[in-house]
């Protein structure tokens, strides 16, 4: 028969499985740490398509902006007033002149066939301009061009929305 004592060190070296779990920190940092960087990511290439500066058109007859189910090649067209030339660029990157972006273009084209090329002009740009970007596109062999503009007619509502005939974003 066991002595008092070493029926004492049996007792201790059980486990105690009736207490609670405890809870793991550690683990949940983790996970959190993982989706703030994902959501970091997805956030900042958004932004890069939009630029901040430009004034878009009123258009009071527009239809609100469509839902995109596919990443639009996002062309921003600024227009400098000292100089009276048209800026353009896609995320970030700036081109001189329409037909010098054609070669982008293609190639985000062929990486996603069924994307479409949305402007976002600022409403100083001249139309030779936005011409000139839109035969670059048919260049390019994209065939569904839309245009972003604010809905209101001149109140300054930031909201995004299309033309009658396709659909934009801000």
């Amino acid at each position: 028969m066991a002595t008092p004592s070493v029926k004492r060190q049996r007792k201790r070296r059980r486990i105690d499985t009736d207490g609670d779990p405890e809870f793991q920190v550690a683990p949940m940092v983790d996970v959190l740490l993982v989706l703030m960087l994902f959501f970091m990511a997805i956030t900042s290439t958004e932004v890069l398509k939009k630029d901040p500066n430009l004034q878009l058109a009123d258009a009071k007859n527009a239809k609100p902006a469509e839902k995109s189910k596919h990443n639009d090649i996002v062309v921003n067209v600024d227009w400098d007033n000292v100089n009276s030339v048209a800026k353009f660029s896609i995320d970030g990157v700036d081109y001189h002149t329409a037909d010098s972006m054609e070669g982008v273009l293609a190639a985000q084209h062929q990486k996603n066939p069924t994307a479409s090329v949305v402007i976002r002009a600022d409403k100083n740009v001249e139309y030779s301009n936005i011409a000139d970007l839109m035969g670059t596109c048919g260049n390019a062999q994209i065939s569904t061009v839309t245009f972003a503009v604010l809905i209101g007619g001149g109140n300054n509502k930031q909201t995004p929305a299309a033309d009658p005939g396709g659909r934009a974003s801000n």
